[in-house]
């Protein structure tokens, strides 16, 4: 890649630990299920719905009344999720429907999901997307069907390639109460590299033997610093018409949460998940981005923290913020997932 648009700033030591901190002990939630407003006709996508916060999440759009369209990659856990939220809420007006196939460590695999998206969606206005579904590996070996290094693919080129797809049924002239997007990030990017996050040479790890990959935690921490580039990128992007609809682009750190997002991850995971929250609280984060009257249109890019406040990435992911490193990561992005437009 070309060299950066400027060098990237230091960051405070303290401050990092401080946001890790702040992380296992949280402020409590002021924005939850009482404050939510009635969805009644709004439709929300949320992908990664099958478990964990994802499914929590749909829950309690459910709970509204939301027609939800919940987006996973097995079809029979997906409708297991469905059936166990409907048959725990027998009073919603709502909907749930199930798109399945949404593999994300095969790119080919994405476009026919955007079909079935348009498909359900039919006439509809599409109101609410939490790119919810990611991968946090216990190890730095997995390798995408592309040859890409797993947890990037999963977790940036994937749902940056299921948004071209659903632009067109989202940014629409429709019902501009409700138009929010919400790019599912992690205080992991604490860890990243201090390149402003991203290792810029090769993001993907394409030319690096897995034996030479730096440690799970800094990849996972690259991908979740490039999410929190892609939520304002993909406004800059798109400033024109969000501006006239109103929509709002935030990134989230849900919590650190016990979730089967730690799978795998053996008896390490099973000593921390008594430091951990349940995973309702990081549906509050993400919810605080999908339906916070708080948030406008010049809020997009906000870095949206556990559960339900907003504080500031670390520095100098920040100040990619600003500079253009967020178009950057975009377009490149952008050059490795257009062929499967």
């Amino acid at each position: 890649m070309e060299s950066l648009i400027a060098p990237a700033p230091g960051y405070s030591k303290i401050r990092l630990l401080r946001e890790i901190y702040y992380g296992f002990r949280p402020n409590k939630p002021t924005f939850t299920p009482e404050d939510y407003p009635d969805l009644a006709g709004k439709t929300a996508i949320v992908t990664g719905c099958n478990t964990g916060i994802g499914k929590h999440t749909v829950e309690l759009l459910y709970q509204k009344n939301c027609n939800v369209i919940g987006v996973v990659r097995t079809q029979s856990k997906g409708d297991q999720a469905r059936d166990d939220i409907v048959n725990n809420n027998p009073d919603s007006k709502g909907t749930i429907s199930i798109i399945s196939g949404c593999d994300y460590l095969d790119l080919s695999k994405i476009s026919a999901v955007g079909e079935k998206i348009k498909e359900t969606l039919g006439d509809k206005p599409l109101n609410i997307i939490i790119h919810n579904a990611g991968l946090m590996a216990p190890n730095n070996e997995g390798t995408s069907f592309q040859g890409y290094e797993a947890m990037f693919q999963t977790n940036v080129l994937g749902p940056q390639l299921l948004q071209h797809f659903i632009d067109p049924l989202f940014l629409k002239d429709d019902d501009t109460s409700l138009k929010r997007i919400v790019w599912v990030s992690s205080g992991a990017h604490l860890l990243s590299f201090n390149t402003y996050g991203i290792n810029w040479e090769d993001p993907l790890f394409e030319n690096v033997p897995t034996k030479d990959r730096p440690n799970n935690n800094v990849l996972y921490g690259q991908s979740k610093a490039a999410n929190i580039y892609q939520a304002k990128a993909w406004f800059e992007m798109n400033k024109t018409i969000c501006e006239k609809i109103g929509c709002v682009s935030v990134s989230c750190y849900p919590g650190n949460l016990k979730t089967d997002l730690q799978r795998g991850w053996g008896l390490s995971m099973a000593v921390a998940k008594y430091l951990f929250w349940d995973g309702v609280y990081g549906a509050y984060s993400e919810l605080y981005g999908a339906l916070s009257p708080e948030l406008t249109s010049k809020d997009s890019g906000a870095y949206i923290v556990p559960f339900g406040e907003i504080h500031d990435p670390r520095e100098d992911v920040k100040l990619g913020l600003t500079n253009g490193v967020d178009i950057k990561l975009w377009d490149f992005v952008d050059s490795k997932i257009s062929k499967y437009y």
